[in-house]
């Protein structure tokens, strides 16, 4: 069974957030990277960072190809603890940087893409004593696959 790009791409930003941990030279460590469960993500472990993917448009060409502008969310939880002084802000900040960073290290994700954009990054709601804080950053990422097969790029 071959897998199409697009999970490809799912699969590789997955492994590359997996990555950011101190040792690996980032600012942080995220303690959980997950991908979307409908029956719901575990919080347990934070900082954490879930992917899922949104809208997808497709054109088909140029032939025979076609070109997937593919949306994916990437929702960033984390819970400051009540000795913590810091500013949420700054928090969120250091994490979005090594986000950021993970990104642009590997923007065709091992060749699967073309190009990744960050298009947005919306704080969650601001609720004063919410056990969860963070930002939903929106990636457009820009592949090719072959019209008669998602998997392959001619």
């Amino acid at each position: 069974m071959s897998t199409s790009r697009r999970e490809s791409i799912l699969a590789a930003l997955k492994t590359a957030l997996a990555l950011i941990t101190i040792e690996n030279g980032y600012n942080n460590d995220l303690a959980s990277v997950q991908r979307w469960q409908q029956k719901g993500n575990s919080l347990n472990t934070v900082p954490c960072a879930i992917i899922s993917a949104g809208r997808e448009e497709k054109e088909p060409h140029p032939f025979p190809q076609s070109t997937a502008k593919l949306t994916v969310f990437i929702d960033l939880w984390t819970r400051q603890d009540d000795d913590d002084t810091s500013d949420t802000d700054t928090v969120l900040d250091s994490l979005l940087l090594d986000i950021e960073k993970a990104i642009a290290a590997n923007y065709t994700w091992g060749g699967y893409a073309e190009n990744t954009s960050i298009r947005a990054i919306t704080p969650f709601e601001t609720v004063d004593g919410a056990p969860h804080c963070g930002l939903m950053i929106e990636l457009e990422v820009l592949y090719k696959h072959k019209q008669t097969d998602p998997a392959l790029r001619i």
